[in-house]
């Protein structure tokens, strides 16, 4: 993420900044380098649930849907990756 946000501004600027200055600049915000939080994911149950309530949904028009309010996004992972990721959060 840091790689990216850092070729990022230098393509617009006229100096570079190297990923240490970004690094400092967020710990000096208040952010905090973290691996990020192990979720478990679809147990059986789940994929039942899912799949009885796509099986109830599955006739529906697209003017059906249109009167859906979605309140959220969420991020599903189907297996899991080992890959090391960390993410910049907040204090809190």
């Amino acid at each position: 993420m840091l790689p990216q946000i850092s070729a990022d501004f230098d393509d617009g600027a006229s100096t570079n900044v190297s990923m240490q200055t970004f690094r400092r600049t967020l710990i000096y915000m208040g952010s905090q380098s973290r691996r990020p939080t192990r979720v478990p994911l679809l147990t059986a149950l789940h994929k039942a649930l899912l799949l009885s309530w796509v099986r109830q949904h599955y006739h529906w028009t697209v003017d059906d849907w249109k009167h859906v309010t979605w309140s959220d996004e969420s991020c599903f992972q189907l297996y899991r990756m080992d890959t090391c990721v960390q993410v910049w959060r907040q204090h809190h």
